[in-house]
């Protein structure tokens, strides 16, 4: 923790400096002040933690240099030292923020019970900032990968983190050979004025995304990618992103940083050059809900010369696929898709629609499995759909398009085998039976099985000792 003596007494500084050193051996004096003009010059300079002021020295006194100092240094703690046992002088202090007052000749106790609170304070003030900070930075990264992987909740991020965000652009690094990158938020923002959030996957790929509150000019875009470049050595790949102007259009700038990179590696996404494989890679990427190879291999065939039949070609392509897994499509024509945009969204929607429909075929897996654990117990449609996470009514439509079968078809089906197995079994009751299929009242049991078997259970037990 530092601090600066400011005394214009030389005695009381150096005994003043003696006395901290031998009582504080966490405490760092980083300069001595003889008027209030040098306190400022002095506070400004270093940046101290605390200040043990005077109030009556040459020139600017103590009550001044303290209200100079906290108008640019408003964290910095101080404690008022006089020998001036004044309540106007007190009352200033109190107003000027000043947390101790300490009386000369100070008590050895007094003052450092005074300096110890001051500590504390200002201890738990940093441990608050860093929480703050930590907590901000989670939602930062938070904020990259909803962007990265089309998640929901982006928007309520923004406004969050950067409400008067009017730009943003991505940049992608990544060392050539496989070697490791590595480069931190506060190195970028050395280079840039504007708000930078850096994620890094394991040496291999850097991914930068800089939001501004400021409109900014496209070449500040290429100036950042330059600086980098000449900082960081000519050894990495630097992919640019457009900038953009609305948080929804962030994800398309990632993906094109991530295009420029690939192009500049020269991987496959630039040496293919026949125009059917890049349909194929967008096809096959949207039937597997692939969104970085869908949306990088769209923004290449972009490109293309004379892409309209190109892109048309692709629309039946996509709807092929979302028509065969019996996905929904999104709501337009291949007529209504006009821009290079329109094209973007129609892919990145037809994507996160597959994405979706997998998640509710999964959902539906867990509902069968919790049913037939649960085969024995009584429950609702409402109890099963909120196991998969889902409304009755969509889970009940879902049902019934993933299985061919509805939900009380599906559970009665399954409660009826197991009764099967137990009659076989000759161990229970009908009435025992019914309980154990989850059914309370075994008429109602016996009705169900002989509608589904044409006989009831006896008769169905009977037939089975027969054979």
């Amino acid at each position: 923790m530092n601090i600066i003596i400011a005394e214009d007494e030389i005695l009381e500084r150096k005994a003043m400096r003696k006395f901290l050193e031998a009582h504080f051996k966490d405490i760092t004096i980083v300069g001595e002040a003889v008027n209030g003009r040098a306190a400022i010059e002095l506070a400004l300079d270093t940046n101290p933690d605390i200040i043990l002021m005077d109030i009556k020295m040459p020139g600017i006194n103590g009550m001044k240099a303290i209200e100079t100092i906290q108008a640019y240094l408003p964290d910095v703690q101080c404690i008022m030292v006089t020998a001036y046992d004044s309540f106007d002088y007190a009352k200033q202090a109190i107003k000027l923020g000043v947390k101790e007052y300490i009386l000369k000749p100070g008590k050895k106790n007094e003052t450092i019970e005074a300096i110890e609170r001051v500590k504390k304070e200002i201890e738990q003030v940093n441990k608050g900032k860093k929480e703050y900070d930590y907590t901000v930075e989670l939602a930062k990264q938070l904020f990259l990968s909803k962007i990265i992987h089309e998640e929901e909740g982006l928007e309520e991020l923004q406004q969050e983190l950067y409400p008067f965000m009017t730009s943003g652009f991505f940049l992608i690094l990544e060392g050539e050979d496989n070697t490791v990158v590595s480069i931190t938020a506060q190195q970028i923002k050395q280079w840039t004025r504007d708000d930078v959030i850096v994620n890094q996957e394991q040496g291999k790929q850097v991914i930068v995304q800089c939001m501004s509150e400021r409109h900014r000019d496209v070449q500040e875009v290429a100036r950042l990618k330059k600086r980098i470049r000449l900082e960081c050595g000519t050894s990495w790949f630097i992919g640019s992103g457009n900038l953009v102007h609305t948080v929804e259009m962030l994800s398309r700038s990632y993906y094109e940083a991530l295009l420029d990179v690939q192009k500049q590696k020269g991987g496959t996404v630039e040496t293919e050059q026949n125009d059917q494989n890049i349909l194929v890679r967008i096809r096959d990427a949207v039937q597997e809900g692939e969104v970085q190879i869908a949306l990088t291999n769209t923004l290449l065939l972009m490109e293309r010369p004379a892409n309209q039949a190109l892109k048309e070609e692709l629309f039946y392509l996509v709807k092929q696929v979302l028509d065969k897994q019996q996905v929904h499509r999104p709501e337009m024509t291949v007529h209504h898709i006009n821009t290079d945009q329109q094209w973007y969204e129609f892919i990145q929607s037809s994507c996160q629609r597959v994405i979706q429909h997998y998640q509710s075929l999964n959902s539906i897996e867990r509902a069968k499995q919790w049913i037939d654990k649960h085969i024995d117990e009584s429950f609702s449609l409402e109890d099963i759909a909120e196991k998969a996470s889902l409304s009755p009514a969509y889970f009940s439509n879902l049902f019934k398009a993933t299985t061919g079968e509805n939900v009380t078809d599906y559970i009665t089906r399954h409660r009826l085998q197991k009764a099967v197995l137990l009659l076989k079994e000759q161990k229970y009751s009908l009435k025992e039976i019914s309980y154990l299929i989850g059914y309370k009242d075994p008429n109602y049991f016996s009705r169900v099985f002989k509608k589904y078997y044409d006989l009831s259970p006896k008769q169905f037990q009977k037939a089975t000792l027969k054979k």
